[in-house]
């Protein structure tokens, strides 16, 4: 045994002056010297990347905020547009086809009748009145970006 420094003494031990090379202490194959060197920003997408729902997920996040950019020409009625005729009314079934032809795609008429006994305000379709759904067409007039008057809309109905 090795008796012990007096108090206050420096330890005796060896400290190299040259530069580390951890390549020379273990050796790494390529793959793994890809992992090590990656960024922090490489690593998060390539764990990002495994998961196929959370890119799926991002794939449709980033095509709603691209629709942002266009959301006046998407929108079928114009900011301030209410019919007030349908305000309860329930969403429609797009139809392509009519009595086994296909039309296109349409939607029904609807009629409103006043449920006496409820109040409640009860919806039938009317199979006889077809009524196509039309694209790239004119409607509500709008201030594209605020900038640049127009009335063009990607669905019309």
């Amino acid at each position: 045994m090795s008796p012990l420094p007096a108090p206050g003494a420096p330890l005796p031990h060896y400290v190299s002056t040259a530069p580390f090379d951890p390549h020379a202490t273990e050796t790494m194959t390529a793959a793994q010297s890809r992992i090590h060197l990656a960024s922090q920003k490489q690593l998060m997408w390539w764990k990002f990347k495994q998961h196929r729902l959370a890119l799926t997920s991002g794939i449709f996040l980033a095509a709603v905020y691209l629709m942002i950019l266009i959301v006046e020409f998407l929108a079928p009625y114009g900011l301030h547009t209410r019919n007030v005729d349908y305000i309860h009314a329930p969403p429609q079934t797009v139809h392509f086809f009519d009595k086994g032809n296909f039309v296109g795609p349409f939607v029904y008429g609807r009629s409103m009748t006043l449920d006496i006994d409820t109040l409640r305000r009860v919806y039938a379709d009317k199979p006889n009145d077809v009524q196509p759904i039309r694209f790239f067409c004119r409607g509500d007039s709008y201030r594209f970006w605020g900038l640049v008057a127009s009335n063009y809309h990607l669905v019309c109905p």
